[in-house]
Order: C-alpha cells, then sequence, then structure tokens
C-alpha cells in the first residue's frame, strides 16, 4: 500500500513539474517572425462602428455575422495606450510613428529623429542586424509617414524624393505600395534603374508581382496613393492590400532567421478625414480580410507575432440620437422610420446598410459634378450623381440648391445619423490586440514609445 502511494505520489509530482515547465517554455518562448498590422486613423470609434455594422447588416462578406477582427480581439491579449509626443497632446503619423518605430520620443512631422532631431534606430533596423528579412507595405505611398518613419530620418515628412532614395537604399526586402511618381521625377528621374542595379524586382501590376517567387521587390502600383478598396474592382492590375501582404509573406519567409513585417491600411485615414463613414467602414472591410489571412498564417507558424494597433485617431465617426424638427419629423414619419419620445430618432437598423452600400467618396463625387457645363450643375444631377456613389438612393434634401462641399457632407451625415468629433486628428487613446509568443507584453496601459521595446523582448532581441 506504501509503496502504491508513493508512485502515485512520484507520478503527480513529475505530471506538475511537466505542466509548470510547459508554462514556463510557453512564457519565455520567443518569436521567429512579427507582422504589425496598423490601421491609420483606426481609433475604437471607427472600430466599435464596424464590427456593430457587420452584426447588424447582412454583407455577403461575413454571412456569420462577425468580422475576423472581432473574433481576433477575443483570443487575443489587449491593451491601451496613449500616443503624445514629446511636447504635444495630439500627433500626425510621421511623429506617431517614428516614436512606434524607435521607441523615443519625437515630433509632429519628423521622420525616424527624435524630438531634438537626431537619427535613432527603428525596429526594421534593428532586425536587420539580426539577420531578419523586413518588409513594409502600404495603400497608400510609400514614401509617406508611416511606412516610411520604419526605414527614413528626416525632420520632414514632406522630403518624398529624399524618402524614396533612403527607401531603396535600405535593407529591406519587401517594399510595396503606391508613390510611383517620387522615383521617377525630379532628382529620382534615374532611381529606379540605381535599385536595379542595387537587386530590387521592380514591379508596377499584379501580373508582375505574380511572377516574383524570390529576391527583393519594390512594388510601386499608382502615381500616388493607391484605390479606396471600395472601388478595387475597377483597378484589376492593382494589388489589394491582402494581396500584397500574402506575396510579402512568401518571400520573408524564405529567410531562415524569421522576417520582421509592417503592413498599413493607410486609406482608412483618408475617408476618416473626409468624413464620410461608409468609405470608411470599406477601408475597415480592407483591413479585415488582410487580418484574415495574417492570423491565419499566424496560428499555422506558431512562431509569429501578430499585432494590430493604430498611429493615431482620425474623426470620431458615431451614430447619434437627435430631437428632430418638425419638417424632418414629418419626413421621417412618412418614409415609416421608427421614432420615440414623440420626436427622437435614434437611427434604424437599416442605416447600417445604407451605410455600407456607400463605397465611392463625395471627395471626388463633387470635382466631377463641378466640372460638368453650369447648366447641368443642378441639384437634382447633384443627387443623381451622389445615389450613384451611395449605392441606391440617400435623399439629401437639397431643396433645388447646390450646397457647397463641406455643406454636402454634413447633408451626408445628417442623412445618415453620423456624428463625426473632427475631420482631423484626436488624442483619444487607442486599442492595440496582439496574438503569438510575446503577446503578452502588449497587455496593460501604456505609451506608444514603449512598443518598441515590447517587441524587442517579444523577439529576444
Amino acid at each position: 500500500m506504501l509503496k502504491k502511494l508513493l508512485f502515485c505520489l512520484t507520478l503527480c509530482l513529475f505530471v506538475c513539474g511537466a505542466a509548470l515547465a510547459q508554462e514556463e517554455s510557453a512564457q519565455t518562448l520567443k518569436a521567429k517572425n512579427a507582422v504589425w498590422l496598423i490601421g491609420d486613423g483606426m481609433g475604437t470609434g471607427a472600430m466599435g462602428l464596424f464590427m456593430q455594422g457587420v452584426r447588424l447588416t447582412q454583407l455577403p462578406q461575413y454571412p456569420d455575422k462577425q468580422t475576423t477582427l472581432e473574433r481576433f480581439i477575443n483570443a487575443s491579449v489587449t491593451g491601451m495606450y496613449f500616443n503624445n509626443t514629446y511636447d504635444t497632446i495630439v500627433t500626425d503619423s510621421a511623429g506617431a510613428a517614428t516614436q512606434m518605430a524607435s521607441g523615443e520620443f519625437s515630433r509632429p512631422d519628423y521622420l525616424g529623429v527624435n524630438h531634438d532631431g537626431q537619427t535613432v534606430q527603428t525596429l526594421l533596423e534593428e532586425a536587420l542586424e539580426h539577420g531578419k528579412a523586413v518588409g513594409v507595405i502600404t495603400d497608400v505611398y510609400v514614401a509617406d509617414a508611416t511606412p516610411a518613419a520604419f526605414l527614413a530620418h528626416t525632420q520632414s515628412r514632406s522630403a518624398k524624393y529624399d524618402i524614396a532614395r533612403q527607401l531603396v537604399a535600405s535593407g529591406a526586402q519587401v517594399i510595396m505600395g503606391g508613390g510611383l511618381k517620387y522615383f521617377t521625377q525630379k532628382e529620382n528621374k534615374k532611381l529606379l534603374n540605381q535599385a536595379k542595379k542595387q537587386g530590387w524586382q521592380v514591379v508596377k501590376t499584379s501580373k508582375e508581382l505574380s511572377k516574383i517567387k524570390k529576391g527583393r521587390v519594390l512594388g510601386l502600383f499608382a502615381e500616388e496613393a493607391m484605390p479606396f478598396y471600395g472601388e478595387a474592382d475597377r483597378y484589376k492590375q492593382t494589388p489589394t492590400l491582402k494581396e500584397m501582404t500574402e506575396k510579402a509573406v512568401e518571400l520573408l519567409s524564405q529567410n531562415e532567421n524569421g522576417f520582421v513585417l509592417v503592413v498599413e491600411a493607410g486609406k482608412l485615414d483618408w475617408a476618416l478625414h473626409d468624413q464620410e463613414a461608409g468609405p470608411s467602414m470599406w477601408e475597415m472591410i480592407n483591413l479585415d480580410e488582410t487580418l484574415a489571412y495574417l492570423w491565419n498564417f499566424a496560428k499555422q507558424s506558431t512562431d509569429t507575432l501578430l499585432y494590430v494597433n493604430a498611429d493615431h485617431e482620425t474623426g470620431v465617426p458615431v451614430f447619434h440620437y437627435r430631437h428632430l424638427d418638425e419638417e424632418t419629423f414629418k419626413h421621417k414619419s412618412s418614409q415609416g422610420e421608427m421614432l420615440y419620445g414623440g420626436d427622437t430618432d435614434y437611427v434604424n437598423y437599416p442605416y447600417y446598410q445604407k451605410m455600407f452600400n456607400h463605397k465611392r467618396l463625395l471627395y471626388y463625387v463633387y470635382p466631377e459634378f463641378k466640372k460638368l457645363p453650369k447648366q447641368q450643375q443642378t441639384a437634382e444631377k447633384l443627387q443623381e450623381m451622389a445615389d450613384e456613389a451611395f449605392g441606391g438612393h440617400l435623399d439629401l434634401r437639397l431643396n433645388g440648391e447646390v450646397p457647397s462641399y463641406e455643406d454636402l457632407i454634413r447633408r451626408l451625415n445628417d442623412a445618415l445619423g453620423v456624428a463625426w468629433a473632427t475631420g482631423n486628428h484626436s488624442a483619444g487613446m487607442l486599442l492595440s490586440v496582439a496574438y503569438g509568443p510575446g503577446a503578452q507584453e502588449f497587455a496593460g496601459v501604456y505609451h506608444n514609445t514603449h512598443i518598441k521595446g515590447k517587441f524587442e523582448s517579444a523577439l529576444g532581441f
């Protein structure tokens, strides 16, 4: 009996010890790869609007009415962080990305330099020193603030021709996005030839990109920014953010030491600045589909850290309830809309569908309208052109008048029941989501200057 008791006790200690060792091993496991997905301007307002919208709308992309982002958040480690610069409460993309990439305080407009203007080492530059392959992808232009902050150094984000030269001279293996003109004009007319001599394979279409199987790739798929995702079907030879990301992972994975990849969904910020909720949500779908691919890769590889965050918040869009004037009350009542408290519009679910139907920005529609012959610039024609962008009728209540662009945007949001805090950046706290080895590093409340250090710990630098 005593022998059996000792045997059971020994077995219990062995099993418990193995479990503790396994838990300790999981906690100390370092990531071989890291992918950093940045939603430019993606505050919690845009995230919430998107996730709830998918829940309340029947979209073909989401038959189960749940975004990848929602599932990813539920399966991952979350944190919140501040993003003030050295001496300003509100930041721009340059200052924010520089602080995230370098771990040092900087200033708005600065790229890859600290608040004293001194060059700082970025996470990607450090990864190169550790023998890892690195890449940067964006759907705006590669010389823009957020992607450039990881590989370039200048006190002005506007120095895009200088930034382009620095990108070519960097040790990166993959750089993809828009901004071809910064590599082919002014002092950079011969830059692409120089890039090819340095081993870069320069591609400008989806077809050309598909043929790349190994080596360095410089993908420049638009003169300036790439198309908005809601209009992607009009640009068949332009790869999507997801397609660029898939190719980048394919190429970077060939490095036996692993890789670090930064992916920016940059057009989201542009749509949020324009205060157009529908196109903003299509850019969230763009990010979400890219996230779905990356999360699947991280789950299969088991040694990849996947981190999702924003550089700053833009716009802060929300649905809001309103007390209606008599005319608006009668107008909505005649359409059969449900109102409460006599005159209060709490916004019905179908407005989410109206929002998602809207793919093309009025920012582009309005200049096209103003180019028409004067006699055609009528309120009826503007409503017609707007409805085409909306994917259906949304009554802007123009009442025979042609508004200014600013008033047109106000009418759009009034018709949807959407309010915006600003057309610019805000200083709201931001949400981060991490999955994979080292994810626990990103829990809790921190500052964006801490992010680089968290990556370093997760990667074992």
